[in-house]
């Protein structure tokens, strides 16, 4: 299942990466939006629910939870929190920058759902 066009292209620009050693970062962000969307769709799945279903519950238009579940992009903490609930579930975020910072901070970001919202 997931992106096998993606897996192959991916180890493609990993044989041509090790070849040239230049990191693309557009290739990474993209690799990390299909992740997400593949793992949103998972939860769905396990769920037992459909697309539709959930992008009601969530307040959104089915194609664009397609497109998330797709890799078109990284929804914002509220579209997630909206997603997480559609499904009955809670999600854990963790935010990593790629940097030599070496200190760690925990740091919690607490939503709260307006009423009428």
């Amino acid at each position: 299942m997931g992106h096998s066009r993606w897996e192959a292209y991916k180890a493609k620009r990993l044989r041509q990466m090790e070849a040239d050693a230049q990191p693309h970062p557009e290739y990474e962000q993209a690799g990390r939006d299909l992740e997400l969307g593949d793992q949103l769709r998972e939860i769905r799945r396990r769920r037992g629910l459909s697309q539709k279903v959930v992008a009601e519950r969530a307040g959104m238009s089915q194609p664009a939870l397609s497109r998330i579940e797709g890799g078109g992009g990284i929804p914002d903490i509220a579209t997630l929190v909206r997603l997480g609930a559609a499904m009955g579930v809670r999600f854990r975020v963790e935010l990593v920058v790629d940097d030599d910072t070496t200190e760690i901070e925990p740091l919690t970001v607490h939503h709260r759902q307006l009423a009428n919202a």
